[in-house]
């Protein structure tokens, strides 16, 4: 079936500024990180997918239509645990994520400190702040910014990112399962985005509108990758302590 003019819109809007190929996820993706490092990334990202069902359970409070409340229900409910992804066990994702971080020799205190500690980046706080932003706008607008512009592209992330986990940073599969998780879970999340977005965005107005928060979703992805990237690798003497 021939893909909409709007959907061809939205993809076009994410892959102009695909997190896949930023020079961190290249950095990653050829072996140039460490576990350290790996770790450093844990503390940033922790800070930004811990808080996504809460920016859901917003929209999902401002939702009228049925379809999409159930939706968002199955998505928070993946989320925390509650329930599974098939093939995978029912536990909280962020837990997951924090089982990585200690493999990457980070405790889950530090991690979970982070942003008491003042160590969240500039960059990490700003795509926090965009997203609670996000989470008010009406429903559709603020799902073409989630789970499209952000959501949609884990999988591709991930896919090209677990690989060298294993063959390049030593990683066992159970401690990889974070990732694994992901690429199948939001596989079908930012499908889903895609369809809900073309259903209710329903005049040119509104799809301008989601297909330009497409934009900025992809746009704050990437800074905040800038910001890892800026401070561990891109000048000398980062590249001097990250070795």
């Amino acid at each position: 079936m021939a893909k909409s003019k709007f959907r061809q819109a939205l993809e076009a809007a994410i892959e102009a500024r695909h997190s896949s190929v930023h020079p961190w996820s290249e950095a990653w993706v050829s072996g140039k990180l460490n576990k350290r490092l790996l770790g450093e990334w844990v503390k940033q990202h922790y800070h930004y997918v811990s808080l996504f069902s809460q920016w859901l359970g917003t929209v999902y409070g401002n939702c009228p239509e049925d379809d999409v409340r159930d939706f968002l229900l199955e998505n928070i409910t993946e989320e925390e645990g509650v329930t599974g992804q098939a093939g995978f066990p029912a536990v909280r994702h962020t837990k997951l994520l924090l089982d990585f971080a200690e493999a990457c020799g980070k405790s889950r205190k530090e991690v979970l400190d982070a942003q008491l500690n003042g160590e969240l980046l500039p960059e990490t706080l700003g795509l926090q702040s965009w997203c609670r932003v996000q989470a008010h706008k009406p429903f559709v607008e603020a799902l073409a910014g989630f789970l499209v512009g952000l959501e949609s592209q884990v999988p591709k992330i991930y896919a090209k990112t677990t690989t060298p986990l294993l063959e390049k940073y030593g990683f066992t599969e159970e401690e990889v399962v974070f990732f694994r998780l992901h690429i199948v879970a939001d596989e079908e999340h930012g499908e889903r985005g895609f369809e809900i977005v073309e259903r209710y965005a329903t005049t040119p107005e509104v799809q301008a509108n989601c297909v330009r928060l497409v934009k900025e979703a992809t746009l704050m992805r990437r800074l905040y990758l800038d910001g890892l990237y800026n401070k561990y690798l891109a000048q000398p003497q980062a590249k001097a302590a990250a070795e």
